[in-house]
């Protein structure tokens, strides 16, 4: 297995579920000198790479991009090569050698308009991230059989610091503001890990989806941490997105996804929202300090 992009979140506990299990895999780190004997140093920045130095492999999962919304507006045409044409030739490039490419796609790339988002909804990406990855998913399932997308929602992580704070803040009786009209269909880590490596097992190309059953809002999280912590809920004031100052295009309704395609490969099972909060945060929201 291939893994590019074992720096950031997803590739890096990908790669190590995946040794974990036995697998053989190769990792790539744009730190040169952090490369070790199971990393290549492979920098998507690189207008001349086509993941020429890459491995004999059955998998390779593209995991790297430029994923925050403010970044992509900041530094477009570092995210347009990170995101696609670099990806766009190494997918190419690994077709020809029968290889097969999973790309690590977003709910971004749709409108966001109603939930649970079939995966044959026309793409009508609104932010300019959702954009690039619109284009990468099409790069890379023009090689049909070896090109996958996996699309995903939001995963939280216990280091969010948003929520980190959220939860600190309630704890000491402060207000905190919170955007209603903005929302998320949150994924564990572990439910992201666990789709890709039995998506890699499949073998099948095409789109696929990995989505929380339901949409929240953020001030919905507000709540429920508040109520999980014991407190009242009037220390959460709901505000706009407007109000926040995020741009409308970056703005989701709706993020779910249909899943039907992956419970019927693998009996997956999306999970509600605050099973997610509680399994990520819940160390940090039992009533005593």
């Amino acid at each position: 297995m291939i893994v590019i992009g074992t720096d950031g979140l997803i590739g890096g506990a990908l790669a190590e579920a995946l040794r974990e299990r036995g697998d053989s895999v190769i990792g790539t780190t744009r730190r040169d000198k952090g490369a070790g004997p199971n990393e290549l140093f492979l920098d998507l920045a690189d207008p001349h790479e086509s993941g020429a130095a890459l491995p004999e492999a059955e998998v390779c999962f593209l995991c790297a991009a430029m994923s925050n919304f403010a970044d992509c507006r900041a530094q477009p045409g570092l995210a347009q090569l990170t995101g696609v044409l670099t990806p766009a030739k190494i997918a190419a490039r690994l077709a020809s050698a029968g290889v097969r490419t999973i790309l690590i796609s977003t709910s971004a790339v749709l409108d966001c308009k109603e939930p649970g988002m079939r995966a044959e909804r026309v793409r009508a990406p609104a932010s300019l991230y959702g954009r690039f990855k619109a284009e990468a998913e099409e790069a890379v399932l023009r090689h049909g059989e070896y090109g996958a997308v996996v699309r995903l929602t939001k995963v939280l992580t216990p280091d969010m610091r948003l929520m980190g704070d959220w939860i600190a803040m309630l704890r000491a009786g402060r207000e905190i503001a919170a955007i209603c009209d903005h929302r998320i269909a949150p994924l564990t880590l572990r439910h992201v890990v666990g789709g890709l490596i039995a998506l890699a097992n499949t073998g099948s190309g095409g789109i696929w989806q990995i989505s929380g059953a339901r949409d929240i809002a953020y001030d919905g999280v507000a709540h429920y941490l508040a109520i999980r912590l014991g407190l009242s809920t009037s220390l959460v004031r709901s505000i706009t997105a407007a109000e926040r100052g995020l741009p409308p295009e970056d703005v989701t309704a709706y993020t779910s996804l249909d899943c039907s395609r992956l419970r019927a490969a693998i009996g997956f099972v999306p999970p509600e929202p605050e099973a997610v909060i509680d399994e990520v945060f819940g160390h940090m929201l039992r009533a005593d300090p």
